[in-house]
């Protein structure tokens, strides 16, 4: 047989050491492997927000805000308290106006000086 240089064989290694550590493709894939065997997490959560209104084209949505909260009071007004048709308009206004404003024009409505009509 021929007989290698001292150190020429330095950086590889033998069969058997190769078997031993995995290579980095075969750790990636065992770490893909962890990664599946984890429970899935249902997302149902569904964010939704007024539906887009012609009135109210322009990036201040304050007007927007205004009129989705006097629609809805004007909703219970009309069909009472607690009606089921109101509740989306009441989604409408809650998901687009502060709740600062909100809690204020409540108060408003409560104490009876509120300049709107319902």
């Amino acid at each position: 047989g021929r007989r290698r240089a001292r150190g020429s064989r330095r950086g590889t290694m033998s069969d058997e050491e190769a078997k031993e550590e995995p290579t980095e493709v075969e750790e990636e894939q065992a770490q893909e492997e962890e990664v599946a065997e984890e429970p899935e997490v249902s997302r149902d959560l569904e964010v939704k927000t007024t539906p887009f209104d012609p009135r109210f084209p322009q990036t201040n949505q304050a007007k927007h805000c205004y009129t989705r909260y006097n629609e809805f009071h004007k909703c219970q007004a009309e069909k009472g308290e607690g009606a089921e048709e109101c509740e989306p308009l009441a989604k409408f206004y809650r998901s687009i106006c502060p709740t600062e404003w909100t809690e204020k024009w409540n108060e408003e409505r409560e104490a009876g000086t509120w300049p709107g009509r319902y």
